[in-house]
């Protein structure tokens, strides 16, 4: 399946969501989740960089199995329903992320988009510095939570979706 998906992605330029819908499926195992979603959520930030998959349709049983995986690793994707527009219903972030992780996203859907030096800025009094800003949004941005988007030469960031 992860061949597939790669070999129908074409080269994007601006952000871009990619939902993986499945509706209608009824049961996929971890090892699938593990290698269809989850690799290309990660060939899609590392080889694209513009598209951020998101798990669409999927039952709770589904998400439970995917969501148990993503705590034991520490690591997070977004899921949500899709309408018959299909317009993103009730996004939500399966698996973990942590609590600095957690108040970073919710920060930035606040302050969107917004760069490191202007979230270091925005709260002097909690010590962290620009680089550390920096390493909490990389970090979320490999996960595919947060986007980015180049204004110039400076990256800001915005969640990939609306939930926090």
């Amino acid at each position: 399946m992860l061949a597939k998906l790669i070999a129908e992605t074409k080269p994007v330029t601006t952000p871009t969501l990619a939902y993986l819908d499945f509706g209608g499926v009824d049961i996929a195992t971890g090892s699938f989740l593990r290698e269809a979603v989850l690799g290309f959520r990660d060939f899609s930030r590392n080889a694209i960089g513009m598209l951020y998959p998101v798990l669409a349709n999927a039952n709770p049983v589904i998400e439970d199995e995917l969501s148990v995986y993503l705590k034991g690793r520490n690591d997070a994707i977004w899921a949500c329903a899709l309408s018959t527009e299909n317009t993103p219903v009730d996004p939500h972030i399966l698996g973990e992320l942590d609590a600095a992780q957690m108040s970073t996203l919710q920060l930035i859907a606040e302050h969107k988009p917004i760069s490191a030096p202007e979230l270091a800025k925005l709260r002097p009094n909690e010590g962290i510095g620009t680089t550390a800003w920096n390493n909490r949004l990389a970090t979320l941005a490999a996960k595919g939570i947060l986007m980015e988007l180049k204004q110039g030469k400076t990256k800001m960031f915005a969640p990939v979706m609306e939930a926090v």
